[in-house]
């Protein structure tokens, strides 16, 4: 019978080089900064790769690598089992400062604010309510519908003047012709008499009446004293009713008139209480 007997194989050691003793103290030195990291230097075609034991922060970045270091790393660089590291034995290891820059923070997120469909029953337009804390204001979705303002009332027209009485316009044309000297049988303002002065002035109004005071008396509606108002005639009549003169009623007692020869026309008291009044015109 055949008797195997089983080769035993060595362990795995970690092979030993000259930088050895400097990545331990590297790796040391960089602590809990990173779980994995990479530290270069550059000296006359020498790389050295470092493994950073656990512990990290998960964000830290790994240590970047210097452009110029990573230019002159030996084409045939990898070709080695890992861990081992050729170097001429004439060169000697510079100083390397492992350098650790922490990952930029992250930007923040910006959350756009929630905007909120309230509706209410009863509101005129449903209303969009933003969730930020400083726009507290329910923004209107649809503008309500502005109503037309009610176009101002017109202004009342102003009212008409009263028509100005006939009776006054009488006065007012009599007026105009105070002055004209007496002349018997005169009818223009050239001179007038007492009846001629009278059919002149109704004339201007359209007016025609009789040429003399009897005729004028007779023509005329008869009226009371009480009633007479300016522009009516006031007739002095004799004993037996014939008017032997004329004038204008002004109100109050007065009249306008061509009194006699040597008197103009003026305006003057009634100076006798045995007169008739009478209308030949509408002066009310």
């Amino acid at each position: 019978m055949t008797t195997r007997v089983q080769a035993r194989h060595r362990a795995a050691v970690r092979p030993l080089t000259p930088l050895t003793d400097l990545s331990d103290s590297v790796a040391r030195t960089a602590g809990g900064a990173a779980r994995t990291g990479a530290v270069a230097a550059a000296a006359g075609g020498l790389l050295l790769a470092v493994a950073l034991p656990a512990g990290a922060a998960p964000a830290a970045a790994p240590a970047a690598i210097d452009s110029s270091v990573a230019s002159t790393v030996p084409a045939a660089f990898g070709a080695n089992p890992i861990g081992v590291v050729s170097a001429p034995a004439t060169t000697a290891a510079p100083a390397a400062t492992a350098t650790f820059a922490a990952a930029p923070a992250a930007a923040p997120v910006v959350v756009a604010p929630t905007l909120e469909r309230a509706v209410r029953a009863g509101d005129a337009a449903p209303v969009v309510a933003s969730s930020v804390a400083e726009s507290a204001v329910a923004v209107p979705v649809a503008a309500a519908a502005v109503a037309e303002p009610a176009p101002a009332p017109a202004p009342a027209p102003a009212p008409a003047p009263a028509p100005v009485p006939l009776g006054h316009r009488i006065l007012e044309v009599a007026d105009d012709y105070a002055g004209v000297p007496y002349v018997y049988g005169g009818t223009t303002p050239r001179g007038f008499d007492c009846s001629g002065y009278t059919s002149y002035v109704y004339r201007q109004l359209g007016f025609e009446i009789p040429r003399t005071a009897n005729a004028q008396k007779q023509a005329a509606a008869s009226i009371s004293r009480g009633d007479a108002v300016p522009g009516d005639l006031v007739f002095f009549a004799n004993g037996g009713g014939r008017a032997y003169h004329v004038g204008i009623y002004a109100g109050d007692n007065m009249m306008w008139d061509a009194p006699r020869a040597g008197k103009p026309v003026q305006l003057r008291a009634i100076w006798s209480d045995a007169v008739t009044f009478g209308r030949l015109a509408p002066t009310v």
